[in-house]
């Protein structure tokens, strides 16, 4: 059988059947019998023009023996010796060969080489932006400004609202690119120093926020490229770059988000050179308290400084310094959360963004959250955790969500969020998350397991945030039929938890079967029934020292706002559930991916059947 060189089990395809690209014409075959070929079937056959004679010649002519083959055709290498054998291979190892090739052609291409695009002269970013180098004379780019500008490519063209108009060529350049014309003098006046540099370009960065955080290595350098004041007489002219302060202030006032991080921190968090007062007094905390569970002092503490400040301040003295098992430590002033009766959107992981929050807030949603990032890698100063802690100002209440399996981790991760993000109106600790990576760690549902190192979490959060309230969310427990949330009610108060969201299902139950509402109308319960023995504690004890109402701050006692999370789908489902349970809300996930007005049904206490149009019109915004 002739080999087709198609790979096995492909059938080909007759060649009258193959259409060419270019014209085919008749050639004859029996032409190239002189020069050694054996004219075949039939007189003509079809061949492209562009083969010349020698290539018919070849392809009908027998093929000559190749080379070290013998009359018995068997092959010999170059030193005249026998090739080796082929090696014959099991089945077992054909399929283990097999699966590696197919492996090799699947999955990601880990060979590709991702290309940057460089200067022909490197200069050095720090100076570019009229800031010090830090690494002087041992940095690898240039710091020689005068010849960077002399050398740099020509400004990209970005046409003004004045050079456009709606007949073809619908720009009108001029003669701005013409060298030796008047507008190319007009254009250029920077041309002894910057030839590149084109007044006829714009940068829609600087128009818009009053500054190009590209400086002089912007590529629409001449929109905002002027010369600076020259020192004293005799003194040698040379370039600046202008800001616009008005358009700098208007900018900050009409952000579109807050809590920006700047890249000198970042790189200070990677290089582990930030400073970390608060964390650092929490360590030494963490290290006197060793061995015993930590707890906040509170209103029963305060009562009995107030009624003998002598023997029981002695006994609690003692108490902290070891004679307990409990280690106490002075409870912070916080912000109370008065969330009664608002809308709560939960941090949705990688689909609770920006846009969909910014969306949610249209359509009357009053609490939003950011999706979880983890407190190493906000301690790493990942570009992508930082990204999660992002605000619009159409949210009314945000907060970031965090997820750690270490007390110092999550203290620090808290520090270094309070210190740098002032537009934060509470800090999240998951102790839900039900995903394997999270779990194993240690942190998410599996702090359910440790209920001591949660609440070292807890209080470390509280005592590094000042007055930022620290709420927690969590599950059930983490297996099915064990439920152990209700244990930890009774502790939420020592923690000094701004709000609790308890959602219906274990850890192993993820998203399957319903939540179980009559096990978080338990839970509220319990609360409660502990928060009524803390206040008949404290029952007599003048309100400023139980309640310091300046601020809205919350001392040391108030109801804790309870909320309850899932299989909740519609407003009037919502306000059923809100009063056969008790709850205080109920935090909305899945429902609003389904349909995000249902915010709008709960407010207005009514279903919405929303029109096409209406759902487009949304997604318009």
């Amino acid at each position: 059988m002739t080999s087709t060189g198609l790979p096995k089990g492909t059938a080909p395809i007759k060649r009258e059947y193959l259409v060419d690209a270019v014209p085919l014409v008749s050639v004859d075959v029996t032409v190239v019998a002189s020069n050694g070929a054996v004219p075949l079937a039939g007189s003509t056959r079809k061949r492209s023009e562009m083969e010349t004679e020698d290539e018919i010649v070849s392809s009908v002519a027998p093929k000559e023996p190749a080379e070290g083959k013998d009359g018995d055709g068997a092959t010999e290498d170059a030193d005249g010796e026998p090739p080796t054998k082929k090696v014959k291979l099991s089945g077992a190892q054909r399929r283990k060969l097999a699966k590696e090739e197919k492996r090799n052609k699947t999955g990601q291409n880990k060979g590709r080489r991702f290309q940057r695009v460089h200067d022909e002269q490197e200069i050095c970013w720090k100076i570019a932006c009229g800031l010090e180098c830090p690494f002087g004379e041992k940095c690898r780019a240039s710091h020689d400004l005068a010849a960077y500008l002399l050398g740099k490519p020509s400004d990209i063209f970005f046409p003004t609202s004045l050079s456009l108009s709606s007949s073809p060529p619908f720009v009108h350049v001029g003669d701005v690119d013409t060298e030796g014309t008047e507008a190319y003098k007009a254009a250029h006046p920077f041309i002894d120093l910057c030839p590149g540099a084109s007044t006829a370009t714009r940068c829609t960065y600087f128009e818009e926020y009053g500054e190009c955080k590209a400086n002089f290595k912007c590529r629409f350098l001449g929109a905002h490229l002027q010369y600076a004041p020259v020192n004293g007489e005799g003194g040698h002219r040379t370039l600046s770059v202008r800001a616009n302060p008005e358009r700098i202030e208007w900018a900050k006032a009409h952000a579109q988000e807050l809590n920006m991080i700047q890249p000198d921190t970042a790189k200070s968090l990677r290089k582990r050179e930030y400073k970390m007062e608060k964390t650092d007094e929490f360590r030494r905390i963490l290290k006197e308290g060793e061995g015993k569970s930590m707890s906040f002092r509170g209103l029963l503490t305060k009562r009995a400084d107030k009624e003998d400040e002598g023997d029981m301040a002695e006994d609690r003295d003692d108490e902290t310094k070891g004679g307990s098992d409990v280690y106490i430590i002075e409870r912070p002033e916080k912000k109370r959360l008065h969330w009664k009766d608002l809308t709560y959107l939960a941090p949705l992981t990688t689909v609770g963004n920006l846009p969909f929050r910014r969306l949610c807030t249209t359509l009357g949603v009053d609490i939003t959250c950011g999706e979880m990032g983890l407190s190493h890698s906000f301690l790493q100063g990942s570009k992508e955790e930082w990204s999660l802690v992002r605000r619009h100002p159409s949210e009314r209440i945000f907060g970031v969500q965090i997820a750690g399996n270490k007390p110092e981790q999550t203290t620090a991760c808290a520090d270094v969020i309070g210190n740098e993000c002032s537009s934060i109106d509470f800090v999240d600790l998951n102790a839900g998350c039900p995903i394997d990576l999270v779990y194993q760690a240690g942190s998410g549902s599996a702090l359910l397991n440790t209920a001591g190192k949660m609440g070292k979490c807890l209080i470390g959060m509280n005592y590094a945030l000042g007055d930022v309230p620290v709420t927690l969310k969590m599950r059930t427990g983490v297996k099915d039929g064990f439920p152990t949330a209700h244990k930890l009610m009774p502790r939420l108060h020592d923690w000094a938890v701004g709000s609790v969201t308890l959602h219906g299902r274990s850890r192993q139950q993820r998203y399957t079967r319903l939540a179980d509402w009559e096990y978080i109308k338990s839970c509220v319960q319990a609360l409660r029934a502990h928060e009524a023995t803390l206040a008949d504690a404290v029952e007599g004890i003048d309100a400023d020292v139980a309640m310091r109402s300046s601020g809205g701050l919350n001392y040391g006692f108030g109801p804790i706002p309870f909320w309850g999370n899932g299989d909740c789908f519609s407003g009037l489902e919502y306000w059923k559930t809100v009063e056969a349970t008790g709850v205080d809300g109920i935090m909305i996930g899945r429902g609003a991916l389904i349909k995000p007005w249902i915010f709008t049904e709960i407010k207005e206490r009514r279903d919405w059947d929303i029109s096409s149009r209406e759902r487009l019109d949304l997604i318009r915004k």
